[in-house]
């Protein structure tokens, strides 16, 4: 009996909890797991896994961002190579790599610029992007509750078939159907919106927003383009955040209004920080220990139950 409680103890603790955090575009700006290029503004923070490669050019990052010296505005694993980069409101910048001649302004009083080790910043970035791909998987499981009617090609619809109970109007739709024409909401939302894309390879999009779908409204709205490699928006600008944990993503033209996050992004439109206003839920897992350790804990309690019973 008192082997068998020895080992029920040892099998119990060798279970534990854990959770994740899903703060992704609803916290960062742009999340890249490799380089950045660009010749415009971004207005939030940003993560960058790679390195920043815009060498005769300036970054302005953060100035949407309420002033906080303890706010790192650029955080970048790697290289920076340009001609400055500047942190506005006080906002600090965080890098791991060389900077070489690359100026780096805190512009706003309280604000630093620091390099870091690497590995550490390594890691930490690791467990950021697992946090996108797990976020990716979660919404691309998600029941859709609403539909997209594409009868007319240069006004299709998004309409929402939520229940007053519903959290989200979540889609699901192909690539093709947004390529290009139009799109609008059929009312305007009044929860956050989920449209999940399939579709692998490279997408154009050219397609615009029209009516209701307003750059006003792109914090309610995630795009969530779980499949494709790449991405370039050639129309008159994106609204809405951006999860493509498998894509590169390039932009010409409008703004992208929205969080991304994606493999690399290379553009000259201007980031904007209207984040997805919605986190979702992330109950705790029990999960197993790896099996040697499980072993060992084993073995520890039946070692422990002997000396017991020699007590005894």
């Amino acid at each position: 009996m008192k082997w068998t409680t020895a080992i029920s103890v040892v099998l119990l603790t060798a279970l534990h909890t854990y959770s994740v955090s899903a703060s992704t575009v609803d916290t960062y700006n742009l999340i890249l797991k490799n380089d950045l290029s660009t010749s415009s503004d971004i207005e939030g923070k940003i993560f960058i896994g790679g390195d920043i490669n815009m060498s005769g050019r300036s970054l302005d990052v953060g100035s949407k961002l309420a002033t906080d010296p303890k706010v790192d505005a650029v955080t970048v694993v790697g290289d920076i190579s340009a001609n400055d980069v500047k942190a506005e409101n006080g906002h600090n910048i965080v890098y791991g790599g060389n900077i070489g001649s690359t100026n780096l302004i805190n512009n706003g009083s309280g604000g630093t610029s620091t390099q870091q080790d690497q590995a550490a910043l390594q890691s930490e970035f690791d467990a950021l992007y697992d946090k996108v791909i797990a976020q990716s998987q979660y919404y691309q499981s998600l029941a859709a509750n609403s539909t997209f009617d594409t009868s007319d090609f240069n006004q299709k619809k998004f309409v929402s078939g939520a229940s007053a109970t519903d959290e989200l109007s979540v889609y699901n739709i192909s690539s093709s159907d947004i390529l290009s024409g139009g799109f609008d909401f059929s009312s305007t939302p009044t929860i956050p919106v989920v449209i999940n894309v399939a579709g692998t390879g490279s997408l154009n999009i050219s397609s615009k927003a029209q009516g209701n779908f307003t750059k006003e409204l792109a914090s309610m709205v995630l795009w969530n383009f779980y499949e494709a490699t790449e991405l370039t928006f050639s129309g008159d600008g994106w609204n809405g955040s951006i999860l493509a944990p498998y894509a590169d993503i390039s932009g010409s033209t409008g703004s992208i209004d929205g969080g991304v996050a994606a493999l690399s992004y290379s553009g000259s439109v201007e980031i904007h920080n209207k984040l997805f206003a919605y986190t979702p839920p992330e109950p705790a897992q029990e999960v197993p220990e790896p099996p040697m350790i499980t072993l060992l804990l084993i073995a520890f309690g039946l070692l422990m139950a002997r000396k017991r019973l020699q007590k005894a």
